[in-house]
């Protein structure tokens, strides 16, 4: 059955369930060989980058491929499978990134058995976004547990059959979540150790799969996690960080290279801050989502720029207390909502204002009603020119700023030797439809070919100026 995007609407039940108060830095700890919060906090934070092998920033902005997967026979996204279907996301609009959806029940169908043929088709796609210019993130995704709920994720063999006998479905799909066989579900694939070893197991066979393809830049260990029958604040700081570190053993036992993203407790979608506590371990990407409920719940937006600003900024002081780069993994808004495209304008000016990644849901081509970024004949959607905008893909040194006023870039950074290379803009042809102007402050050169802008590096403080023809 076609589901709308994974997030819940109802959140005041959320905090009412489950939540016990704002995150606070100065308590907690962990038995998951974790860092503790408190430690986390000592001194000043730092901001921290996702880099290439070059030292370079990278800003991954981009989508999610794609939410028909879910119900598409083979859980493939069936708008990408090659280099031709991928481009247009980098050339009109002036994407970076994707967020690759694969599923635990198509990679391990019945116990022990893994569909080799499945694997080989997530490699051949994440190889041909990476042929097409993007960086791929892979997401384990569920949406209430599995296929014995009526959702997406787990395998039914995950869990107890009585369990889904018992479970009577609620009026509204994401109301399940709340349903004690669900909840005690999660509390199984948390906490014991053979369904915790399972899902390691599955991580294992994917990484295996996809291991060395071209783009591939990290993997993302769930899809929303939901905490079961614990509070958000034991599962973030005790429960998660536990099973996380099992899976992202299991994951670099296979490909130790690429980042691995976890996201908080998904309580954290409505713009909570977060009491996650990291596994002690490198190369981390903390990645949570952001929906406004009242956007989810066919409300409307009535919100101001602020108002989204302050949900960054919650977004990005969680990301800076566990000292880890960011990416908001999913946001988005139905374009039949009141004032779904103003929310999209300002979030993502609110991106560019701290320096954000974000994956937008969702990829595919859908008509009114959907969060699609194209049409169904191919062509931008308004959700896709909401979004489409210029920004640094790659900076050779470290970002000091940007912004963009629908037909002017202005960006900042400082060549600091920690990176060779180019610094590299998006140049997204949905923005630039007659073409771009560039100029640096200091005289240097810069190159447009297509749909980017390159400049190459010569140190110091570096300001550059994109105009709109």
């Amino acid at each position: 059955m076609r589901r709308p995007r994974p997030v819940f609407v109802a959140a005041l039940v959320l905090c009412s369930l489950a939540c016990d108060g704002p995150a606070a830095p100065d308590a907690g700890g962990t038995d998951a060989g974790g860092t503790d919060a408190g430690a986390i906090d000592a001194g000043a934070p730092t901001r921290a980058w996702i880099r290439d092998e070059a030292g370079g920033v990278l800003i991954l902005r981009g989508t999610n491929v794609e939410g028909a997967s879910k119900w598409t026979e083979g859980f493939l996204p069936p708008s990408y499978q090659t280099v031709d279907d991928f481009r247009p996301l980098v050339d009109e609009l002036g994407f970076s990134a994707v967020r690759f959806l694969v599923f635990w029940e198509a990679v391990e169908p019945e116990r022990g058995v893994y569909d080799d043929a499945y694997l080989a088709e997530v490699r051949a796609r994440v190889e041909a976004a990476g042929a097409a210019g993007l960086y791929v993130i892979v997401d384990m995704h569920q949406d209430v547990f599995g296929a014995g709920f009526g959702g997406d994720g787990a395998p039914r063999w995950a869990c107890d059959e009585a369990l889904y006998a018992s479970f009577t479905p609620p009026d509204e799909w994401f109301q399940g979540y709340f349903e004690p066989e669900v909840a005690e579900c999660f509390d199984r694939l948390w906490t014991d150790p053979t369904t915790r070893a399972a899902y390691a197991a599955a991580w294992a066979r994917v990484a295996r799969a996809v291991a060395g393809a071209e783009g591939l830049i990290a993997y993302e260990l769930m899809n929303e996690p939901f905490w079961g029958t614990a509070t958000v604040r034991t599962f973030e700081r005790s429960i998660a960080p536990v099973a996380y570190a099992e899976w992202l053993d299991a994951i670099r036992a296979e490909d130790p290279a690429p980042y691995v993203m976890m996201g908080p407790a998904s309580a954290a979608n409505i713009g909570l801050s977060s009491f996650l506590v990291p596994p002690d371990r490198e190369r981390l990407i903390y990645g949570p989502h952001l929906y406004p409920p009242s956007l989810e719940r066919g409300l409307g937006w009535t919100g101001s720029a602020d108002d989204v600003l302050d949900l960054a900024d919650v977004i990005l002081d969680d990301a800076l207390r566990m000292g880890l780069p960011v990416v908001v993994g999913e946001t988005g808004a139905r374009r039949d909502v009141d004032g779904a495209l103003t929310f999209l304008d300002q979030a993502y000016d609110a991106f560019d204002a701290r320096m954000l990644g974000a994956t937008q849901w969702e990829g595919g081509r859908g008509g009114e009603g959907s969060y699609d970024i194209f049409e169904l004949d191919g062509t931008p959607s308004s959700v896709g020119r909401a979004i489409a905008r210029p920004y640094p893909t790659r900076v050779a040194g470290e970002p000091r700023g940007w912004s963009w006023d629908g037909a002017e870039l202005a960006l900042a950074w400082t060549e600091d030797g920690s990176a060779s290379g180019e610094t590299i803009v998006a140049l997204p042809a949905v923005a630039f439809p007659s073409g771009a102007d560039a100029s640096l402050a200091d005289g240097g050169e810069v190159r447009i070919e297509g749909t980017r802008a390159y400049v190459p590096s010569i140190g110091g403080d570096r300001s550059l100026t994109i105009r709109a023809r």
